[in-house]
């Protein structure tokens, strides 16, 4: 598997930085750090004259050649990627390369992040593949419990074939959890048993199959149910229409105390 981490040096990337590299080691395969760039506004002093535009220069140049050496100290077996310009596009284009995102995100801190989304939520509105998001206060801690939120839609069954892998691969066991919402008709059990009934027969051991009848919203459900079972995991598929505001994903990504793994 090829696991992307975009990382901007703070503490939730650094801790998203250990999942990636546990990832890797659990799935194998390869594991690319990122850090974007984004250009410096120049200072109109910069074009005073010839010999401040060279100080200008030399202090962008050396600017790069410390943020080139932090990014290869993360992780010196791994890809080290620095390049300039705006973030989103450029994570979503090395995104295109890769199996997995493995993101951290400082969660909603400014009126810019609950109108448009931090940067992680907009990653995923947009990626073409599952990204892992870790948050300032995730727990990290052995993969003995996967929590597989389904709504009984595409996305969710993709997080149940992720999830699938990663508890087989760390031998822990995995729930396929449909929680009802307050007036809702509750999913027929049946159903789930079935998307359960395409893994090898002793795989099917190791996955729950449960129906939560929920009397408030169902992120609310979701995240108790995760706490009062040690969870150490959530997936779940993207929401409908790629829009995060207000979405039960864009919730439980700002609450959760454990890793998210969000699956378009």
């Amino acid at each position: 598997m090829k696991i992307l981490h975009p990382t901007d040096f703070s503490p939730a990337s650094y801790k998203a930085l250990e999942l990636a590299q546990h990832l890797r080691g659990l799935l194998g395969g390869s594991l690319t750090v990122l850090h974007v760039a984004e250009p410096r506004y120049a200072s109109p002093a910069q074009f005073f004259s010839s010999e401040n535009e060279k100080i200008f220069q030399q202090a962008d140049r050396e600017w790069h050649q410390a943020l080139a050496q932090q990014l290869q100290g993360l992780d010196p077996s791994a890809q080290a990627v620095l390049e300039a310009g705006k973030p989103i596009p450029r994570i979503l284009h090395h995104a295109a390369e890769h199996d997995l995102l493995v993101m951290g995100t400082h969660g909603e801190d400014s009126l810019k992040d609950r109108l448009i989304g931090t940067t992680a939520e907009r990653v995923i509105a947009q990626a073409e593949k599952p990204v892992a998001v870790v948050g300032r206060d995730t727990q990290l801690r052995r993969f003995s419990h996967l929590l597989v939120a389904t709504a009984l839609a595409d996305p969710s069954e993709r997080a149940l074939g992720l999830a699938y892998e990663i508890a087989l691969r760390s031998e822990g066991n995995l729930t396929l959890l449909h929680v009802v919402e307050p007036g809702a008709v509750g999913a027929d059990p049946a159903r789930l048993h079935t998307l359960v009934s395409y893994f090898p027969g002793e795989a099917r051991e190791r996955i729950r199959v449960e129906v939560l009848p929920s009397s408030g919203p169902p992120e609310e459900a979701l995240l108790d149910y995760a706490e009062r079972h040690g969870v150490s995991a959530l997936f779940m598929g993207r929401s409908r229409g790629n829009r995060m505001f207000g979405s039960v994903t864009r919730s439980v990504l700002n609450r959760a105390r454990v890793p998210v793994f969000v699956h378009p």
